[in-house]
């Protein structure tokens, strides 16, 4: 997002109260386990799982929209290591990551975060237990998100080629079922984007790794980005598409019981103002236990994480192949068109799938 002279001084006076930029400033002491230039993690001093960790950016933005692509890429690109690292110092088999944009889906402080809850079997938080019904988006809804979502990436591709991508890639086995019972809305090598049939609220829309099946830790920097990425659009769309007031983005990631395959899934969820997902909104609760200790076993694991700045490939020449029979995204070539803002792409995608 371009943030404009007259935004950029409501941040700067919005971060003066900022209780994270002090915490950043050292001005308000915390348990930092993990700091690098542009970011910084520090134990919930009301954690909801023991080793719940607050991930930021150290400039202040105040929800994911806002974030430049440098900064969204960093912050995006580490989770992997991050995730690694605290689910080996709490020896956990799993790790929700835990995002609210806007009030109204749980957003505390005007300072965007991650939270990160390293899970097992059997420990007793249920906020994210999932009862799913079928509440059917209404088809023009859905129709509008499954072009704009598909010509934005096409956008995209256009203005950021990637080495990798040259088609919508073909569905893996661990996805097969899903793909078929789901109407798909975006796919390419390495995501496949769903409205399922059961879902949480209208407009719930699933996102999967083609490349991992259970365990976020795995993803590549490149495949932790674009994932996010992607999510990111999904969010923006049901915005402006669906009205909400804030949206969710929460990752299930390993066996919990509120998530019995372990598979790997970021549920992008549209939220407003006292809707039926309030349970999602867990109890602040203070730990029964030191939170020095456990500040110590993850400072102990996430010494050597680095964001690795990576060069840019030359994108791959198509070839013909065989392309999955659920995609209808074609492949984008570079252009020489110059590239357009996320906010300018969605306009003319919305635009576009309205004359359709």
């Amino acid at each position: 997002m371009q943030l404009t002279p007259e935004v950029k001084a409501q941040l700067a006076e919005q971060k003066k109260d900022c209780v994270f930029c002090k915490i950043i400033k050292k001005e308000i002491p915390a348990k930092i386990v993990f700091e690098d230039p542009a970011t910084l993690a520090v134990l919930d001093i009301y954690p909801a799982t023991k080793g719940h960790t607050l991930y930021l950016l150290k400039e202040h933005y105040p929800i994911m929209p806002y974030l430049p692509v440098e900064d969204f890429h960093h912050l995006f690109g580490l989770l992997p290591q991050l995730t690694k690292a605290i689910k080996s110092a709490m020896v956990s088999v799993a790790l929700n990551i835990f995002i609210a944009n806007g009030g109204a889906a749980g957003q505390q402080y005007p300072h965007f975060l991650i939270h990160l809850m390293p899970r097992d079997e059997g420990d007793n938080f249920f906020p994210l237990l999932f009862n799913k019904k079928n509440k059917p988006l209404a088809q023009d809804k859905l129709q509008q998100i499954q072009s704009t979502l598909q010509q934005i990436m096409q956008n995209y591709f256009l203005s950021s080629p990637q080495f990798w991508h040259n088609s919508s890639g073909t569905i893996p086995s661990h996805l097969t079922s899903l793909a078929k019972t789901s109407t798909v809305l975006y796919e390419d090598e390495k995501v496949l984007c769903l409205l399922p049939t059961s879902n949480l609220i209208e407009g719930h829309i699933e996102l999967y790794s083609k490349t991992e099946p259970y365990y976020f830790e795995k993803l590549s920097q490149t495949d932790a980005i674009h994932f996010f990425t992607v999510a990111s659009f999904v969010a923006s769309l049901q915005f402006q598409i669906l009205q909400c007031q804030g949206t969710n983005l929460i990752i299930k990631s390993g066996i919990t019981d509120d998530n019995k395959s372990g598979t790997l899934c970021l549920n992008i969820l549209p939220r407003t103002q006292n809707d039926s997902l309030q349970s999602l909104h867990w109890e602040p609760k203070q730990p029964t236990y030191k939170l020095e200790d456990i500040e110590a076993k993850i400072k102990d694991k996430t010494w050597n994480i680095k964001y690795k700045i990576e060069s840019p490939k030359e994108p791959p020449k198509p070839e013909p192949k065989k392309s999955s029979p659920f995609a209808t995204l074609s492949s984008a070539q570079p252009s020489s068109s110059k590239a357009l803002s996320v906010e300018d792409e969605i306009a003319k995608a919305i635009e576009k799938a309205q004359r359709i």
